[in-house]
């Protein structure tokens, strides 16, 4: 039995052979060789939240950037909601 806490631990392990694992869609869906047991459990769903000072939110530098994380989720949706399987 192999523990531990993380997830990019848990996908290596799952994809050498070692058993299943608990992935979120982005990293489990990619690789090929491995297949989904069960669909996304909707309990374990989280939240993402992109957070600035509010001082800053306005400047040119930390808009941008957030307008293409933005569009960065938006593209990768899917993967990320476990719809692109």
């Amino acid at each position: 039995m192999l523990r531990c806490n993380s997830w990019l631990s848990q996908c290596a392990a799952a994809r050498a052979g070692l058993g299943i694992a608990a992935l979120p869609c982005f990293l489990g869906d990619p690789a090929p060789e491995l297949v989904r047991v069960l669909p996304p459990e909707p309990s374990l769903a989280g939240e993402l939240w992109l957070l600035t000072h509010p001082d800053l939110r306005r400047t040119a530098r930390v808009r941008a950037f957030m307008e293409a994380v933005a569009r960065g989720i938006r593209r990768e949706r899917a993967l990320l909601e476990g719809d692109a399987a």
